[in-house]
């Protein structure tokens, strides 16, 4: 019986020795290969081998990363290399770690894991560096070429009419948003590689439609030919003949608007030499004494367009600064003409 015993003792301890030796054997075999459940960056790489697992990486992360990032603008495109950036990852020092970690304890310990389905349960998140300055000089970059200064909306007056220069709108990139959309494409791996440029618009401080609304009405005054011309939408509707200052009292060059508008205006006469004995006084409509018929239109400091009884003086030079018009003509003239209507004299 004794001998029995010790022959059965010395099976179990060839084969205790067989299966040792078969756990030493399959785990040499798995020396460079990663336990189950683990993952880098999001990749399971679980039982594979380690040039597997840097594959697969490169694959999904590495390769994606690596594509370069489209900036589109206007039908063209800006393009931005992450290699510029010097943009690196961690993969290495993880795959080291996480074969490590599926090495830790001994060759018995890691085939009982492996045998009955064990897992590691780690999730390695991955770190990517990359170069903010040459993110930065990107943007400088971009800005550069795109940003354009707004042009404003300018008017010409002469006495052939309104010559409106269009304005137009200027363009600014966001550089803040650009900058960070860039930045998330350089560690995101799944991004769009193809991205809008963020811009915002910059506004003239003088449009082209301000101008067209300022200068609908203008009227223009030309001395040198005694005339009046009317126009609206930059065309010319008609023009009227006129009498303007005489010498000393030339009617004022310049641009001016309508101010004011009276029917049958009184003539509050200004306190000046000329005006004899009526200086400082108020001439009431209709009165023979007062010049101003029919209508009034001033636009400057006592100067007006204005109907006037002397037809003989329309042509001529005969004011004393105001534009004397024929009475059909200012009534016609005053019912065209809105408050603040621009008024050109060369």
């Amino acid at each position: 019986m004794r001998k029995v015993l010790i022959g059965l003792l010395g099976l179990l301890v060839l084969a205790a020795g067989a299966a040792a030796a078969a756990a030493w054997r399959y785990d040499a075999a798995r020396e460079d290969r990663l336990a189950e459940g683990i993952s880098i960056g999001g990749v399971d790489v679980g039982g594979m081998r380690l040039a597997e697992a840097r594959a697969a990486l490169a694959e999904r992360i590495g390769d994606p990363l690596a594509q370069p990032i489209l900036v589109r603008y206007g039908g063209g495109q800006f393009v931005f290399s992450p290699s510029t950036a010097e943009l690196a990852t961690n993969v290495d020092r993880l795959l080291a770690g996480a074969l490590s970690e599926s090495r830790d304890g001994n060759f018995l310990t890691r085939a009982f894991r492996d045998v009955t389905g064990g897992r590691l349960g780690r999730h390695l998140d991955l770190d990517i560096t990359y170069s903010q300055e040459a993110v930065q000089r990107f943007v400088r970059s971009v800005s550069k070429t795109v940003n354009a200064k707004p042009r404003e909306g300018k008017s010409k007056a002469s006495f052939v009419g309104i010559r409106i220069r269009p304005s137009r709108n200027g363009v600014a990139v966001t550089k803040p948003a650009l900058r960070v959309a860039i930045e998330d494409a350089l560690v995101d791996p799944e991004s769009a590689r193809s991205l809008e440029l963020p811009t915002r618009v910059l506004r003239p401080k003088v449009t082209t439609r301000e101008l067209q609304k300022r200068f609908r009405f203008f009227i223009a005054v030309s001395r040198g030919r005694k005339e009046l011309r009317y126009f609206v939408k930059e065309k010319l509707v008609k023009t009227y003949r006129v009498a303007i200052g005489r010498i000393g009292f030339e009617t004022p060059a310049g641009l001016y608007e309508i101010r004011s508008k009276a029917v049958n205006p009184a003539w509050y006469v200004p306190k000046k030499a000329w005006a004899g004995d009526l200086a400082g006084k108020i001439i009431p409509p209709g009165d023979p004494e007062n010049p101003l018929k029919a209508r009034w239109m001033g636009f400057w400091d006592g100067a007006g367009i204005h109907g006037t009884a002397e037809a003989s003086s329309i042509g001529s030079a005969a004011s004393h600064g105001c534009i004397r018009m024929a009475v059909p003509d200012v009534i016609e003239l005053y019912d065209r003409v809105p408050l603040h209507t621009p008024l050109y004299i060369s």
